[in-house]
């Protein structure tokens, strides 16, 4: 008997658990697309990275279509996870609109999951509960889904709480696993959590009675981490010399601090109470050094991300961060934390009283970025074929591109300064294939911009690979028949960072594996 009313006691809290967030996903199951600052991009850009990856590009580097069909190698500097996970999506039947959707909506949903089960590890079910809800509804997380449509975010903080559970259940492989997965989430969030993650590490050695050990089991986690996901971010930092990403302003960082909408009046309210329970003594700081360290950091990133900390951004690496109210990703964390962390010091009748009343706060502050008031209806089509750059500044542009081309190409290849026929036998995003008739020697220019990577043999023979004033490949042909091969391969760098992270990957694979086959 005890036992049926458990199951339906567990039962019970999963359809509550269900249906309270049913709110937070509902507008994505609109037929339309809501309009927001970045969602369109977002899907241009997996549009275009689904169509060089079936064409046998791995990992995808460079968008053939994009940049008016001259090319733009985002791709190899910009968080690819979404789009290699949008991939199977799409595959099994979904357009681009509903696969990004499908992972906007899978975000959420996760980072409230992989938040409660972190949390539980540490308070009670009703308080990690609540910490759930409120890292799911916190208004700046609502808001980069339904304004700012920043897709690699959301899916960072759905990766973040994954990594602090595994931390806690000692799971090494997938500790590492979900640094790997946060690097490939987003930039500039993966900076910042990382650091959040190593002074939440220091925290448990702390408390920990075997300090050496788990030392050296987070030093592993991290470089593990980093190391499998290698393949995106050694190119990416290599390759950034070859760009003007140094040295454009992506945004005016000072337009966008935050303001009290986006920070919450639920944040106000836990911060407030953390402070009052640090008063009267129910947090004490030696024993509540988690608690410390998630209010500390919490204020801090609020801080960060309002206008009073002017004089801290102007010290800040601003063309990476670019916006003040990102740190409010970090409080979203912290006060989730914080939230479980008060309900849990009080006796069964308070904690519920305390979980109502910051539930009614929490919907208040999020209730207006639940329901965004423009959709729009354009067809894949859209999508698939638009050649945006999908970046603000084209900050990645390679710097010999000194005019960025406005318009298509008229021809893919020609000859420069005299006659000559090409005729191409086979094109592809990755590809080209041309036979080339010349009655003297000549230059052609192949109407795509160069970037390291881009290979062309004539005869089976590799060529030298010009650029002109546009950053257009040009190479030189001796007059005859030739057959031109033009082909994006990877250089040496991006396949010793692409074998790093296959030989960590399955490192990884074999001790989980171990680690299966030793409970069994």
């Amino acid at each position: 008997m005890l036992l049926k009313n458990f199951n339906k006691l567990k039962i019970l809290s999963i359809i509550v658990f269900i249906l309270v967030l049913i709110p937070a996903i509902f507008s994505l199951l609109h037929n339309g697309f809501f309009v927001s600052d970045d969602g369109n991009w977002m899907v241009i850009r997996f549009s275009a990275f689904y169509e060089v990856l079936r064409h046998g590009q791995f990992p995808v580097r460079f968008l053939t279509r994009l940049n008016n069909g001259y090319g733009y190698p985002v791709a190899d500097f910009l968080y690819p996870l979404f789009m290699y996970i949008g991939v199977p999506i799409h595959v099994i039947g979904f357009n681009f609109v509903n696969t990004i959707k499908i992972i906007f909506g899978i975000s959420l949903i996760s980072s409230s999951i992989f938040c409660f089960l972190w949390l539980r590890r540490l308070f009670d079910n009703l308080s990690s509960f609540i910490g759930s809800l409120v890292y799911l509804y916190f208004p700046y997380h609502l808001w980069d889904v339904y304004k700012r449509g920043s897709i690699g975010e959301v899916l960072a903080l759905a990766v973040v709480p994954f990594i602090l559970w595994q931390i806690e259940r000692k799971s090494f492989v997938l500790s590492a696993v979900g640094i790997s997965l946060l690097i490939l989430s987003h930039n500039t969030l993966a900076l910042l959590f990382t650091t959040v993650i190593v002074f939440y590490m220091l925290i448990n050695v702390t408390l920990s009675s075997n300090k050496k050990n788990i030392i050296y089991q987070y030093i592993n986690i991290l470089v593990l981490g980093f190391l499998g996901s290698a393949f995106f971010w050694l190119p990416a930092l290599y390759d950034l010399q070859y760009t003007v990403f140094l040295k454009t302003q992506v945004s005016n960082w000072d337009k966008y601090f935050s303001g009290l909408r986006l920070i919450g009046l639920s944040t106000i309210v836990i911060l407030v109470l953390t402070v009052l329970l640090i008063i009267n003594g129910k947090v004490k700081i030696k024993r509540h050094r988690l608690t410390m360290l998630f209010f500390i950091v919490g204020g801090l990133s609020i801080f960060l991300s309002i206008s009073k900390s002017y004089f801290i951004w102007q010290l800040l690496p601003v063309s990476f961060i670019q916006f003040p109210f990102r740190f409010l990703s970090i409080t979203v964390l912290c006060v989730s934390f914080l939230a479980a962390c008060i309900i849990s010091l009080f006796s069964i009748k308070k904690k519920i009283l305390i979980s109502v009343f910051i539930l009614a706060i929490v919907f208040i502050s999020s209730w207006s970025f639940l329901f965004p008031k423009k959709y729009q209806y354009f067809p894949d089509s859209y999508y698939s074929t638009n050649q945006d750059t999908t970046t603000v500044k084209n900050e990645y542009m390679p710097k010999w591109v000194k005019n960025v081309p406005q318009t298509m190409p008229a021809n893919k290849a020609e000859v420069v300064g005299g006659k000559g026929k090409i005729n191409i036998i086979n094109m592809s995003v990755n590809k080209i294939i041309m036979q080339v008739y010349l009655h003297t020697k000549r230059t052609i220019q192949v109407n795509m911009i160069y970037f390291p990577g881009w290979i062309i043999y004539a005869d089976g023979r590799k060529v030298k690979i010009d650029y002109n004033v546009n950053g257009l490949i040009r190479f030189d042909i001796p007059s005859g028949n030739h057959t031109i091969l033009l082909e994006f391969e990877e250089t040496r760098l991006r396949l010793l960072a692409d074998i790093i992270s296959f030989l960590t990957l399955l490192v990884m694979f074999t001790l989980f594996v171990k680690k299966i086959f030793k409970k069994v």
